[in-house]
This record gives C-alpha cells, structure tokens and sequence, in this order.
C-alpha cells in the first residue's frame, strides 16, 4: 500500500464523530488530518529505497511484505523488528504510540502456539495465518481492540446490569459471530481494521460469551467510532505548530470503538467462546508486543534528553551542577531503557514452534521500569525548564510591533535569539505541562496494562528457581540438615 493509497482507503464509509459532527472526510478533518500524514510518511518509509530494506522483507513467492508482519525467525529479526520502529519514531514523530507494528503481535501468539488452538477449532489458527498473510501483502493498518467500558469494576462481565459494557458474542451463526459491546482503542478512525482481544475478567464459564477475539474491519456495519476531545479546540490541524509542535501534527485520537450487533464472518474469528484460550492468550499477548513498547519508550526518553539540553544551552544553565544532576538523570533513564531492549535481545529465547522471541523476564522488567519512572522524568524536565514554559507568547504576539519588540528583548537568553528560545520552550510545555502532556503520561501508564499486572508477568517469566537455588546454597541448605549447638543456638 503507498501513501494515496492509504489515503483513499479512508473514504470507505467509516462512521465517525467527534465533537458532536459527523465526520465525512477523515483524511481531510482537521482532527485526524495531521495523523493521517504521519501514517502516509510510514507508508512512504516502505517505498523509499533508502529505508526499504528495514522496513520491509521478502516473501517466499518472491513478493514483498511490509516487516510489521512477520513473525521474528532469528535475533536478526528482533533487531530488525526494534530498527523498523525507531526508524519510524525518528523519521515521523518520537511521541507517536499507535502505527499497527505492535498490534499484530498477538496474532505471533496465535501461530506459535496453532497447536493449542487447533485442539478447540482447527479454523482459529488457519484464520490467523490467513491473516498474517494479507497483512503482510497488503500492509493494512491494524490498530487494537483491548480496553473494554467495564462498567461496575467490582462485578465480572456477566453480572453487569448492561451486558455490553463488556464486549461479547451474542449469536454464533453459519455466517459467523455476532458480537456486542464497545473497546476504547488509539487510532482506530484512521486504521483500516482491529485486532479484538479478549476482556481481561476472571475466566470462568459464566463469562465465556466474553472470550472472544477476531478481527473487524473498521468500516463494518455496526461499527461506529465515538472519539475523545481533541487536545486542541476543532482539532490538531487548527492548532499552530509554532505553540504546538506536537499537539499541531501528532494529536492521536483515542477512541471508544461501537460494535453494535457487527457480524464477524467466520474466516477472521480467532477464537469465540473459549474462556482456557482467553487466559493463555492474554499471559502471552505482550511476548512480542513489549518489544515495541521499550523502543518508544527509549524514543521519549531520548526528546527528554535532547530537549532539557536545548533548554539549558539556550538558557545559559548547562553548567550549572543541579542542573547537570538533572539532565544525568534523565540521561541514565534513557541509557536504561536502551540496556533492557539490547540485553532482551541478545539473550533472545526460542519459542516452542521455532519463533525467536526477546528475554521474557528482561522485557517485563523493562516494561515495569518504563510505567513507573516516566512521569518522574517528566517532572525533571519541568525542574530544568522552570517557570517560563506556561508563561510563554502565542505567535499571534509576535505580529505586532510593540509586543513583538518586547517579547524580542525579554524572551531572549545569552547568545539565544527569542524567538529560537520561545519555540524551544513550546516543546518542552507540550513536553511536560499540556494536556498533550497530560494523555501522554496517562497513556505510559496504562498502555502496557496497569503496573500490578506488569508485575505478575514478570514474576510469571522470572527464573525463580535460579535465585532461590542461589539462596539455598548460600544460606546452606542444599546439603543435610545439621543441629545447631547449644553455644550456636545461644
């Protein structure tokens, strides 16, 4: 798929509303326009002959597919997998979360485990591979389907007074599944199709309408897409990039996704009604999936980095050893996300059907450092900024001769000309106190699931028996059981 093609595919009859319209052109609104151009420069990425070869790979009958898509056969393919996404991050934008390389990889899950599946419905499996295939040829954009409305958080999803507040099947049929209910997702309005994972509950058969997942069209009838507040009024597109460098272009609109009634045919159903699937799949779903959560958490740390150094430079503060402190800081962070990416890397494991996957335990642990120490850099930032980053002039203040002057004089520092400084200090407000900021920091947070259930998998994947084993020796207690003496008990 090129860049026009993307484009075009969006006119195909999506039901959109932001802001109390309904939207007719998405790649044209000024919500979702700015978006719907980072997504075509990936897809110019894939035709570039400079950038081809990272961000594609070759199929077995001699095509081309698009490298989101392949299952990593090799530590190569790992390294591959994190060059194609900071290729993208620095190229496009090091903020962006949601462009389809991590949304797939549950469907790795799916085919490396097709033993398992093939036990309950031998379709599960075919369909993933089917899917697999299509994605690769085609280079779709599939955005996820995860986070469900959950109502009453206290009651399961069959005990809930509406049973749609969690998505489920409703009617299996010879056509397919019938499914109900709603996903809060990032991206959805400019994806073409998403990956409907199963409710995260506690798996028991009264909740076996709920485990379910497949894959939607974005354009399926039934589905309507009911989307957030833009962070600027009307939309990103609006905004000026002067005073908004990343609200202005990189706005992702997150999204409560409507399935009302939409019959899935049965060719992209995974599986349905299966509450044992459900549980392993949701274990493992993030194998592959971290991957890409540390390499855009390494991107952010890297703008933090970069932009508390411009900051200080242009302020005259660089030398100034509180400062400094600060920026090591936010250095070290950068520098420890990069060391849990490489050393999951290169301490690769093999799957049971043969796929190369980084080091589960690493991965998990990176994924916890990331959701707990993010908001923390943000504050230093804002420490190494101080005030002037919300007391700052829109460019409007630069049109007229008398403020302009004055905001010439007192906006400048050292050898910084106002202007440089004041576009310097716009990014660092959209950095740390905006509400781009804001879902920002909110979506480090709960994007890779809550913090608690990052913590369960990485005590699921640690290898407790090496360091209990190191205890035991340690403490003596591999060898016979001795009686302490009166004098050592004493």
């Amino acid at each position: 798929m090129t860049r026009a093609e993307y484009r075009r595919s969006l006119s195909d009859g999506r039901q959109v509303w932001i802001s109390g319209e309904k939207v007719e052109d998405v790649a044209t609104h000024p919500a979702f326009a700015p978006m719907v151009e980072a997504i075509s420069r990936i897809y110019d990425l894939h035709e570039d002959p400079a950038t081809r070869d990272v961000m594609t790979f070759p199929l077995a009958d001699g095509g081309v597919g698009s490298r989101f898509y392949k299952i990593p056969e090799s530590r190569e393919d790992l390294i591959l997998r994190r060059k194609m996404t900071s290729l993208i991050l620095d190229r496009v934008c090091p903020t962006m979360d949601r462009f389809g390389d991590e949304t797939v990889t549950p469907l790795f899950v799916i085919q490396d485990r097709r033993d398992l599946l093939d036990a309950f419905d031998t379709r599960y499996a075919e369909n993933s591979a089917r899917w697999l295939d299509r994605l690769q040829r085609e280079n779709l954009f599939m955005t996820s389907g995860n986070t469900d409305p959950k109502g009453d958080r206290a009651k399961q999803p069959y005990q809930q007074k509406d049973l749609d507040l969690y998505l489920r099947v409703i009617e299996e049929t010879d056509a397919g599944i019938v499914i109900s209910g709603a996903k809060f997702e990032t991206g959805a309005p400019y994806a073409h199709v998403a990956f409907i994972k199963p409710t995260v509950g506690a798996w028991i058969e009264e909740n076996r309408d709920y485990a379910v997942s497949c894959i939607v069209p974005l354009n399926a009838p039934g589905v309507r897409h009911i989307c957030r507040m833009p962070q600027y009024a009307g939309g990103g597109g609006k905004a000026n990039s002067f005073e908004y460098p990343l609200t202005a272009n990189f706005d992702e609109v997150d999204t409560l996704i409507v399935f009302d009634k939409v019959l899935v045919p049965w060719e992209n159903v995974i599986f349905s009604r299966q509450p044992k699937l459900a549980a392993l799949m949701r274990s493992e779903f993030t194998r592959w999936a971290a991957q890409g959560y540390l390499t855009r958490c390494l991107a952010k740390a890297d703008l933090l980095v970069g932009t508390a150094l411009l900051v200080a430079e242009q302020s005259g503060t660089a030398n100034i050893p509180p400062v400094r402190s600060k920026i090591s800081q936010l250095m070290m962070h950068k520098k420890a996300i990069e060391a849990f990416l490489l050393a999951a890397e290169a301490d690769c494991e093999t799957t049971r059907s043969g796929y190369v996957m980084p080091n589960q335990a690493i991965q998990n642990a990176g994924r916890i450092f990331c959701s707990q120490s993010y908001n923390q850099m943000v504050h230093l930032l804002r420490e190494i900024v101080g005030g002037q980053a919300v007391m700052l002039p829109d460019e409007a203040m630069l049109a007229d001769p008398t403020s302009r002057a004055d905001i010439l004089k007192f906006f400048q520092g050292g050898d910084c000309d106002a202007i440089s400084r004041i576009r310097a200090l716009h990014l660092a407000r959209e950095l740390s106190a905006s509400g781009y900021a804001g879902r920002t920091q909110a979506y480090q947070l709960f994007a890779e699931t809550p913090i608690f259930a990052q913590e369960a998998a990485l005590y699921a994947t640690y290898d407790r028996d090496d360091s209990l084993g190191r205890a035991r020796r340690v403490a003596g207690l591999d060898g016979p059981a001795e009686t302490a003496s009166k004098g050592e008990a004493a």
